[in-house]
């Protein structure tokens, strides 16, 4: 639900395509954001979503959208197509769409081929993506990672906890079989203790 709200917000607010252009200078809720160089401003004040490329990302967001709210067999069905064309056709943006709107557990696809094809997007000529989606699948990419990375140190958290609980059973095991020999050696203590009284 998060992923179609800010697509929603980011359509309302991106479909135009003029260019920045920043309220008067005496306007209370003016916003400028940091740069590394003053040069940088024209690479953030350009227009946007204007060129093909813009308005082929504005097509995969409303694209991604619709697909998002796909329910059962006929998001299924969407998915298994979608992964059939990335596969046989190596149309990118049908990988897109497959790494972001079907990235949750009905999906069709593991997390490692989403993973991967968010890297081959990422290994592609510029020239065929836009620049906005490159950024995005570079950071989905690391999310991703980042999502490997703690899986896997849970995998070896857990694998630790089995070997102790594993430790902790054998040793209770141990603790019962001492308890059984300690009360053998009382009940012979006693026993051994009668029969010196016995004999005075």
């Amino acid at each position: 639900m998060k992923f179609i709200a800010i697509i929603s917000l980011g359509l309302a607010l991106l479909t135009g395509c003029s260019a920045f252009s920043p309220k008067p200078a005496g306007s209370a809720d003016k916003v400028q954001f940091p740069l590394a160089f003053p040069e940088d401003q024209s690479k953030v004040s350009e227009p946007l979503f204007c060129s093909l490329t813009d308005k082929e990302a504005v097509r995969l967001l409303k694209q991604g959208t619709y697909y998002c709210n796909l329910e059962g067999e006929h998001r299924q069905r969407v998915c298994h197509s979608l992964a059939q064309q990335y596969r046989e056709k190596q149309v990118w943006q049908a990988g897109w769409l497959l790494a972001y709107s079907f990235s949750d557990k009905k999906s069709c696809i593991t997390h490692k081929e989403r993973l991967a094809i968010l890297n081959d997007l990422n290994q592609r000529s510029p020239q065929n993506q836009n620049r906005l989606l490159e950024w995005l699948n570079e950071s989905q990419a690391q999310t991703l990672e980042v999502i490997d990375t703690l899986k896997a140190d849970q995998d070896t958290l857990e694998q630790k906890i089995e070997a102790q609980t594993h430790e902790l059973e054998e040793l209770r095991k141990e603790n019962a079989v001492l308890k059984s020999q300690i009360q053998a050696l009382k009940s012979i203590e006693r026993t051994l203790n009668k029969r010196i009284d016995d004999e005075r």
